[in-house]
């Protein structure tokens, strides 16, 4: 029994490792995604650690994957594109808002120095500090909090990003941005939604738009009606 399960884990790790690269030379490279840092990263961090054993299964498949009780992933390459056009370097500090199952926040760690993750829900924080755990990666700080605050304590930061969709940002959390540093969110008005870099600028940010996707929004962060883009 001990040997069959042994052998079974082992066939699923290779399953899922080529499931891995196929999403990345089926998803993420035909997106237009060419930056090397970003395809190593999507392709070193195993999706499946971040899931529940119901949802592994579905760990590389195409389209955004929905947790449950407001909780989801957005689409592999839809990510890959957002961190290509941030360019994140191995120098800075990222704040991940609504970081969720604690994936986003890997991918982003084998980018930055560290990376602070902020979530409202207590059983994703314990879940993503085990995955992070079996994934290997020792620069991420995930925090139970709540999501519009953000994390002044670790900041500022080079860094700051939505995973998901916004209708608005809380002016408490920009200024938790170091000047110079950028803010990545989707956007959604009405039926569209827009993947935004921020800059800012002698304490303001200039926006510029990077192209259309389809994401979920972060429940938090609609309408909260504090800083209109």
């Amino acid at each position: 029994m001990i040997k069959f399960q042994i052998i079974s884990y082992g066939y699923m790790m290779n399953t899922y490792e080529a499931l891995r690269k196929t999403m990345v030379d089926t998803q993420v490279r035909p997106s237009g995604v060419s930056r090397v840092d970003v395809i190593e990263a999507i392709a070193e961090i195993p999706r499946e650690l971040f899931l529940p054993d119901h949802l592994k299964k579905l760990s590389y498949v195409e389209g955004n994957l929905n947790l449950g009780s407001n909780n989801f992933i957005i689409e592999p390459r839809i990510l890959a594109k957002l961190l290509q056009s941030l360019a994140i370097n191995r120098q800075e500090s990222v704040l991940v808002l609504g970081s969720g199952c604690g994936y986003v926040a890997a991918v982003i760690g084998k980018l930055s120095e560290l990376v602070v993750g902020v979530e409202n829900n207590k059983d994703n924080v314990d879940s993503s500090d085990q995955a992070i755990i079996s994934a290997g990666i020792n620069n991420i700080i995930i925090m139970h909090g709540e999501l519009g605050l953000g994390a002044p304590k670790h900041g500022p930061y080079d860094v700051v990003v939505f995973p998901g969709g916004v209708h608005e940002i809380p002016e408490v959390i920009l200024d938790q941005v170091k000047e110079g540093g950028r803010v990545a969110a989707f956007f959604t008005e009405d039926s569209l939604t827009q993947a935004k870099i921020g800059v800012k600028v002698k304490g303001s940010i200039s926006w510029r738009t990077y192209f259309d996707c389809d994401v979920p929004l972060i429940k938090e962060f609609e309408m909260t009606q504090v800083f209109s883009l």
